[in-house]
């Protein structure tokens, strides 16, 4: 069991709701070692003892945040809170069928710590692209954060709207985060890229295959872009402790653009792969097969025992590597703002790639 921080050593409280996705693993690595921090994670799962990197995890509350009661139980203790960071998700059938529950489980987080006497001084609510309609197409780029709202459904404007309407009720501040495609190491994640990158590519190599890229041949020249766990932790850890990210939505990527076409043959470099011509197919369908491959690789190389279920969302990369139109969105504002943190972003899938390595999920 970890030994918590006390009252008297802390001067601020965080909760980190989702606190195990990749978002919720890069925040929770980059604020719990500082001092006057006490952090803690809140998610449905169960907390590991020890976090990717092999620290003790930091105190957990587990609770289906959907159920109103259960939430007020589980969240009875958590009086010292000050600020909340929201990247918790949870999928739906349709876009339209995602609203109702990712919205409870904001307003329920707000109103119950609300209920139980926090004093809450800083929401960060994680946003995304798709606020600017990256999934339904081609879209305005760069996109800009004063870009007005496409026809929904989409989740993120409902999120922000009760946000808004309980800030100004509760009077704490907010900040709105949209990153792009962030990479970092997690496992069971719904949104992560790398993990899939990094199993399609091990078990084409067990399977003595080239690295051929995946996806359409539009996507593999089209200009795109990616934001670095740490750099988006950074900015969260920024938009908690300066005045000029209160009340403010803003963009933030690694600070480059890349193309699939640059960027293929470092990711083959690393795993020691050739390459080949790129090969358009569905990850989803391809790899439904492949279970039995990554165990094989699993217990060859002596890995952390991960489910085959939980190591990749096969849909989600095959949107990514089939987005054949540009993405990109501008960083001016935030950057004009004070924030400063920047990655490249071939460098930066390098590096996460040898932390999956390190950590023993990838050979």
């Amino acid at each position: 069991m970890t030994k918590n921080k006390t009252d008297k050593n802390f001067s601020r409280h965080l909760i980190v709701v989702g606190g195990y996705g990749v978002v919720g693993n890069g925040v929770v690595d980059a604020i719990s070692p500082l001092p006057n921090w006490r952090v803690t994670t809140v998610a449905r799962r169960e907390a590991p003892h020890k976090l990717l990197n092999g620290k003790i995890a930091p105190p957990h509350v587990q609770v289906d945040l959907l159920d109103l009661a259960s939430t007020k139980k589980a969240f009875s203790s958590l009086t010292t809170v000050t600020d909340i960071v929201f990247c918790a998700y949870t999928e739906r059938d349709t876009m339209a069928a995602t609203i109702a529950p990712n919205v409870t489980m904001l307003s329920n987080t707000i109103t119950t710590l609300k209920d139980v006497g926090a004093n809450l001084n800083h929401v960060v609510l994680i946003g995304g692209g798709k606020s600017y309609g990256e999934h339904l197409g081609p879209y305005k780029t760069p996109a800009k954060e004063s870009d007005a709202r496409f026809l929904g459904p989409i989740f993120y404007n409902d999120q922000e709207d009760i946000l808004w309407e309980q800030a100004e009720r509760d009077r704490f501040s907010w900040t709105v985060l949209r990153p792009d495609g962030v990479i970092g190491p997690s496992i069971g994640s719904p949104m992560n890229m790398l993990t899939g990158l990094a199993s399609f590519a091990s078990i084409s190599r067990e399977l003595c295959v080239p690295l051929r890229f995946p996806g359409s041949l539009g996507a593999w020249s089209a200009l795109h872009q990616m934001t670095d766990v740490g750099v988006l932790a950074e900015a969260v850890l920024w938009s908690l402790s300066t005045k000029t990210a209160r009340n403010e939505i803003f963009n933030v990527t690694n600070g480059d653009n890349f193309r699939w076409q640059h960027l293929w043959s470092e990711i083959a470099e690393f795993f020691d792969m050739p390459t080949a011509t790129p090969q358009p197919m569905l990850l989803s369908e391809q790899m439904s097969d492949k279970a039995s491959i990554w165990e094989r690789i699993v217990k060859k190389n002596k890995l952390q025992a991960t489910p085959w279920a939980e190591i990749a969302a096969w849909p989600f990369l095959d949107g990514w590597l089939n987005t054949d139109f540009d993405m990109v969105q501008s960083t001016i504002k935030i950057r004009s703002a004070g924030f400063t943190g920047c990655i490249d972003t071939h460098e930066s899938i390098v590096q996460h790639l040898g932390h999956m390595r390190e950590y023993r999920l990838i050979p």
